[in-house]
């Protein structure tokens, strides 16, 4: 496959895999907690690296300041996006204990449809 068929075709990863998680420690929530660890490194990682570029480039056509930066006041739908932006990053990364919390919340539901259900069939007996 050329690099230009890869530029036109689309391809499309799932985001979870399927089978058990691999643990590496003896508690799998010291794993999950370094999964979210560098999961934040590796987003931090890449914000620092963009920073830096968008601040060499406007250094270097003196655009703005660094007091620019400090002081510069967001807008209500600068605010929005930021905090729409905040909600993906968190998903990201809690994602690997929110699975587990959606599996608890799918067993527990189907626990107390068993419960009413049997409580509605023994009432019907008395």
């Amino acid at each position: 496959m050329s690099a230009s068929s890869l530029d036109s075709d689309t391809v499309s990863l799932k985001r979870k895999a399927k089978g058990k998680r691999p643990f590496y420690f003896s508690d799998s929530d010291v794993d999950k907690l370094l999964t979210m660890v560098m999961a934040l490194a590796g987003e931090l990682s890449v914000t620092r690296d963009r920073l830096d570029t968008v601040e060499r480039i406007a250094a270097s056509k003196n655009l703005f300041s660094e007091e620019d930066i400090e002081t510069f006041e967001l807008d209500s739908d600068a605010l929005e996006a930021r905090a729409a932006r905040h909600q993906i990053l968190f998903r990201e990364i809690t994602r690997v204990i929110s699975s587990e919390i959606e599996e608890l919340d799918r067993e527990s539901s189907s626990n107390y449809d068993q419960v009413i259900e049997m409580v509605e069939s023994e009432g019907g007996r008395n």
